[in-house]
């Protein structure tokens, strides 16, 4: 008999009990769906770092050294491979919160690098639409496409939100930098980002014409979202969670996506990295929650199905005995990037390229998603991932992408998510949730409240 079956939304529609959590998912009121919270009980690991766990960081760190462009003060993506997405800048600015706490470089160098970063989205050229381009060349600073020529492809509301999320951490750690960001991101045009029923749209740019499109899956979208909440933005259908299913795997209730690919053009998997980086970033706490402790999670529907999604990974390890840290990653050959999905086109455990071709044997152990659930579930199995991936470094080039399920071997492809998620990891194990808001006036608010500012960025409204 099959370990897994699918419920249509109107089955969980009143009540969906996610057994595994000790949870309960209660239907929908206005959109969202509501839990209670009996008790999930969940440690993670805290506490400074130990010289192996040093160690570990400065390994990561050398990636960044070795591909950080001097006179742009970009980082390249890929090892030796000079282009970049918002999403990867997010990544070295949360690499450079962690070599400057754990001491890697002085105050000096973490001023030089931090400010050329700012200079760069302050001065980088935007697209016809006033918002950033998915990619820049590390070489140039220019808009490029992804074989590194000149071009303008379009935009990731998406890689936007998550570096906005970044940008927040980063003023709120450095905030003689608030200034400098806040003038970046005064320069972008939100309603391309953000529709006026809140929906996230990225867009595509061929020959001079602009297409939309809705952007974003479950899981993402409600984790991205917060960085535009950060901006007063409030991407209200992004943050529902509706429409979603549920599958039943290995006895636990997994929420999925509900929009049918054949009908939208959405890949829909269930993966680690938007749950992990909820934990890490805001303790899957809500965006202006400051008080609650760690042991708390104040956004109890994000932190239940975060733990749907560590304790399914845990159970496969304990019913298949097969070892599982899932996240997207890239591989050395065809089709170079896929998603290593919980669940995805109805099938638990497939790993699915973009354009929905399934790749299972190219499904990995990832170094970056071992590290992160190491630190935010401290258990048994997380400790078994640890030993299993802690090996996976070039000591001169950084951490490897992981290790195949199907052989053990390494995918010796070394990338700055990977790299940066490492040290990500550790320095939350140093911190405690990195998002912490301060509460100060910023340069951004005075702008706001000047009766000379009118931008038309659909941004002045939502400060009033």
């Amino acid at each position: 008999m099959s370990r897994w079956k699918v419920h249509s939304l109107l089955s969980v529609a009143l009540a969906l009990s996610v057994s595994a959590c000790g949870v309960v998912y209660n239907g929908v009121q206005d959109g969202i769906t509501t839990v209670n919270e009996s008790q999930i009980f969940r440690q993670g690991r805290y506490g400074g770092l130990s010289e192996q766990e040093l160690e570990w960081a400065r390994i990561a760190w050398k990636y960044v050294e070795n591909n950080t462009n001097l006179t742009t003060g970009l980082v390249n993506a890929l090892d030796n491979y000079p282009t970049i997405n918002m999403s990867n800048l997010a990544d070295y600015l949360v690499a450079l919160m962690a070599a400057r706490e754990f001491e890697f470089i002085t105050s000096k160098e973490h001023d030089e690098r931090l400010t050329l970063v700012l200079g760069f989205l302050n001065e980088m050229p935007l697209g016809l639409t006033g918002v950033p381009n998915k990619v820049y060349s590390t070489n140039t600073s220019q808009m490029v496409n992804y074989a590194n020529q000149p071009a303008e492809l379009g935009w990731s509301s998406i890689d936007i939100g998550r570096l906005l999320i970044v940008l927040a951490m980063t003023k709120q750690r450095y905030p003689e930098f608030s200034e400098y960001v806040d003038k970046a991101v005064l320069r972008w045009n939100f309603c391309e980002l953000v529709t006026q029923d809140g929906e996230l749209y990225g867009g595509t740019v061929h020959e001079g014409q602009v297409h939309r499109y809705k952007e974003g899956r479950l899981g993402i979208e409600e984790y991205t979202s917060y960085g535009y909440l950060d901006w007063h933005v409030v991407p209200q259908k992004a943050m529902m969670l509706e429409p979603y299913e549920v599958v039943t795997i290995n006895g636990i209730d997994l929420l999925f996506d509900g929009r049918d690919p054949r009908h939208y053009d959405v890949l829909r998997p269930v993966y680690s990295t938007p749950y992990l980086l909820m934990g890490m970033e805001f303790n899957w706490d809500n965006i202006d929650d400051t008080r609650s402790s760690d042991a708390e999670h104040t956004n109890h529907t994000l932190s239940a199905m975060a733990d749907s999604v560590y304790r399914l990974q845990q159970s496969r390890w304990e019913q298949d005995r097969i070892y599982t840290a899932r996240g997207e990653h890239v591989v050395s050959g065809p089709p170079y990037f896929v998603y290593d999905s919980i669940y995805a086109l109805g099938t638990p455990w497939i790993s699915v390229a973009e354009d929905g071709s399934d790749h299972d044997e190219k499904a990995l152990v990832s170094t970056r998603v071992a590290f992160q659930m190491w630190v935010l579930w401290k258990t048994d199995y997380t400790d078994k991932l640890l030993t299993l991936v802690q090996e996976l470094y070039d000591p001169e080039r950084g951490w490897y992408e992981g290790r195949y399920e199907l052989t053990s071997s390494y995918e010796k492809s070394i990338s700055l998510q990977t790299n940066a998620g490492v040290l990500q990891a550790l320095l939350y194990k140093a911190n405690g949730k990195l998002y912490q808001p301060k509460g100060s006036r910023e340069y951004r608010d005075v702008q706001f409240d000047s009766r000379f500012y009118h931008p038309g960025k659909c941004l002045v409204e939502t400060f009033r």
